[in-house]
């Protein structure tokens, strides 16, 4: 059985949490009253959590695409 783990948490004290591929907001209390990880305090804001989402996207677009012309610079 997977646990499930925290994904960012809000200035209002909500957390959104991933239950295997499904996530859903709970309150601080009861986030911590289930002990999930990682520790409230440790989640991101979900605007950094959404900029590091974005940031890691863009970085595996580049990665490929870079792979790609080196793939048809090697066929040449």
């Amino acid at each position: 059985m997977n646990m499930a783990t925290g994904m960012f948490r809000t200035g209002e004290g909500w957390v959104q949490v991933d239950y295997d591929g499904s996530n859903i907001p709970v309150p601080r209390s009861r986030y911590e009253e289930n002990g999930y990880k990682p520790n409230f305090d440790e989640l991101p804001l979900e605007a950094d959590y959404w900029a590091a989402q974005e940031k890691a996207k863009s970085s595996e677009a580049k990665k490929q695409s870079d792979n790609g012309k080196k793939i048809a610079w090697a066929n040449k």
